[in-house]
């Protein structure tokens, strides 16, 4: 055994140097995420009675039915037109979203806004006994209303309104895989 594997110099030891410690940084970093339980996000485990779902009582083009649609697609789900198609009816029974006063400053001017979105929706399988019973999930986002800013608040609201949409999904998605 040559002394340049055991002892490296130069140009060649600094390569070897950096590529050891990144292999050891990567190496700690994976048992790190490993031994805090992460996990990365495979296909969803939803109920086989959904093979092709049916999503009824809300119009195809509203965010939460795109995010929805894509969450099933992913989980392995065709989104189906119709009700002859599908073995199962998603059926939004209520979809509200709003905007409330939480807070007024001492000039009498609202200084924090709340935004709220309330889904009730059902799952019903086609043919079959198989059924979810009603749910209702509520969602809130809060933020300060500054009227220096009143442009840049319309662009703000409207991305806390997107982000809730994807949210609302993502529990949907928590609760099918649950009912397996």
């Amino acid at each position: 055994m040559s002394g340049k594997w055991l002892v490296a110099s130069g140009k060649e030891g600094g390569a070897l140097r950096r590529q050891l410690v990144l292999v050891l940084l990567v190496s700690i970093l994976a048992l790190f995420l490993a031994s805090c339980g992460f996990q990365l996000r495979g296909a969803a485990d939803l109920p086989p009675q959904m093979e092709r779902t049916w999503l009824t009582g809300i119009n195809a083009h509203h965010g939460f039915a795109r995010e929805l649609s894509g969450l099933l697609r992913a989980g392995g789900v065709t989104v189906v037109d119709s009700r002859e198609a599908a073995t199962a009816e998603f059926r939004v029974q209520r979809l509200t979203t709003g905007r409330r006063v939480l807070s007024v400053g001492g000039d009498a001017r609202v200084s924090e806004y709340e935004l709220y979105m309330v889904l009730e929706y059902e799952v019903r399988g086609r043919g079959s006994e198989w059924a979810l019973e009603p749910v209702t999930l509520n969602i809130t986002r809060e933020y300060v209303h500054d009227p220096l800013l009143v442009l840049s608040q319309g662009e703000q609201e409207q991305a806390l309104r997107e982000a809730m949409e994807r949210d609302l999904a993502q529990l949907v998605m928590f609760r099918l895989q649950s009912a397996r």
